[in-house]
């Protein structure tokens, strides 16, 4: 049998079970064997068996970690903490916690007197979410706690009630200390409010807080404005990641709130619009202004536009959606995502029908790139249209947008149009124009042409001949 060093008695594994083994026959036939005798060979039986588990726990690598760095485990693993088990789980568990960081997860059924357990251990806060709760509780908690967070990171506001007597949509006004302004290095920071939610709140938290590195924005409710003075501008000099994503029937808020802020070194960001085609109508603007989106990217991007890519997609439930994405030369992004849901109506109930909707999110979005600051700098161009052949108003509207658009871009290293009805490129070029007698396109320079999956109806030998005459 294989023999291992035990430590403190000298003595192998083997050894000590056989010295055990020969003391128990010995005092077993001893004629003079006593109580007292059999009581101290079972004391040193089990401090042997003792010895031997302690032996063989050393064996697992956990405890073989040295005590200094075990006991700084606690203070950098946060222990989850759900106020909502009750008032007596969460004494236990703060008890139990001593010094370890903490993930509070704070719900609107929670009772303030639950809350007010944490105000002790505010400095062991690394993350900290509200759900359902009143605006009120929020501002509350954090006025209790406005000099206590020095170890908040993340900070997540989710279907929260925004609106309240003293925020009503009437008297709007921001929380005064700013909220949370103690998390001078809170690094993440996600809000999803459920009703109500004014843009003033927002960007004070956002402007007292300098640290944030992601800043991820959920708003499916109605945004008020009127509270935010004009040219207001809230630089995070530290955002690397920014996500806004707004769901109402006014596209044009998502821009808005957009302009008021400057994240000069992100590396990627995120606008989102969700809105439904029962809301829209055929005067509704899709995007902003040109001028406006040129400032938005100016303050999301601290290097010029040098690709640009745009993409439009009818999917099987008539939905709707249409990407702008932005690549600077130093590999930023920024991205628009606009989605028109249509809830399974039928044309007849629409403003407009599928189809010419989404020819006008299309032409709108060509609007949106032919600006001519913006485009100073594009070298390759991405063109996705997916949406089908139509003889609607909107169709011929886009044809006479693409003419405009070239006759801006400057020489392109790529020019790629993908999926496209090729009508609207080389309709001049065709014997036979299915958009009326439109006026030639005037390419720019193009050193690599890329066609991919066109859709038309039309002759092949035709649209090859027109392809090769507009080459």
């Amino acid at each position: 049998m294989e023999t291992h060093d035990y430590p403190g008695r000298g003595l192998s594994l083997s050894q000590l079970i056989f010295a055990l083994n020969e003391e128990l026959k010995r005092f077993a036939y001893s004629p003079i064997s006593t109580l007292d005798a059999a009581s101290q060979l079972e004391r040193d039986a089990t401090t042997a068996l003792a010895n031997i588990r302690e032996w063989r726990t050393s064996f697992v690598h956990f405890n073989r970690i040295p005590a200094d760095i075990l006991s700084l485990i606690a203070t950098n693993l946060s222990s989850q903490l759900f106020l909502r088990k009750g008032e007596a789980y969460a004494s236990t568990l703060l008890e139990r916690a001593k010094g370890s960081a903490l993930d509070v997860f704070i719900h609107r059924d929670v009772p303030l007197g639950t809350t007010t357990l944490i105000h002790p251990h505010a400095q062991q806060i690394r993350y900290l979410e509200f759900s359902g709760n009143r605006w009120q509780d929020v501002e509350t908690f954090s006025e209790a706690n406005s000099r206590q967070l020095p170890l908040l990171r993340t900070l997540t506001i989710n279907n929260s009630n925004f609106s309240n007597l003293r925020n009503h949509l009437d008297i709007v006004t921001a929380p005064s200390p700013p909220l949370f302004r103690s998390s001078i290095d809170l690094e993440e920071f996600d809000i999803r409010p459920e009703n109500q939610c004014t843009a003033s709140h927002l960007l004070n938290f956002l402007r007292a807080s300098p640290t944030l590195q992601t800043v991820d924005v959920h708003i499916f409710v109605t945004v008020e404005l009127r509270s935010v003075p004009q040219e207001t501008i809230v630089v995070l000099p530290n955002v690397k990641t920014s996500s806004l994503h707004v769901a109402d029937s006014y596209a044009k808020r998502i821009y808005d709130v957009a302009a008021c802020i400057s994240c000069p070194v992100a590396r990627s960001t995120s606008l989102t619009h969700d809105t439904y085609e029962c809301h829209m109508n055929p005067d509704m603007e899709v995007f902003t202004t040109p001028v406006l989106w040129n400032t938005i990217l100016h303050q999301y991007t601290a290097s010029p536009i040098e690709r640009v890519k745009l993409e439009i997609k009818y999917s099987e439930d008539e939905d709707i959606t249409c990407f702008l994405t932005f690549r600077s030369s130093d590999a930023t992004f920024v991205y628009s995502n606009f989605k028109l849901t249509s809830m399974g109506m039928d044309d007849a109930d629409l403003p407009m029908p599928h189809e010419e909707m989404a020819w006008k999110v299309f032409t709108q979005a060509l609007k949106i790139i032919q600006y001519r600051h913006l485009l100073s700098h594009v070298k390759r161009l991405h063109i996705e249209n997916r949406v089908a052949m139509s003889d609607a108003p909107e169709m011929l509207r886009a044809a006479e947008q693409v003419p405009i658009l070239f006759n801006l871009l400057g020489p392109l290293d790529e020019l790629t149009i993908h999926g496209c009805d090729l009508h609207t490129f080389i309709n001049a070029f065709l014997d036979r124009p299915r958009l009326g007698n439109s006026k030639p396109i005037v390419f720019p320079h193009i050193e690599t042409l890329v066609i991919l999956n066109p859709s038309m109806e039309i002759d092949e030998t035709e649209c090859l001949k027109a392809i090769v005459e507009l080459a």
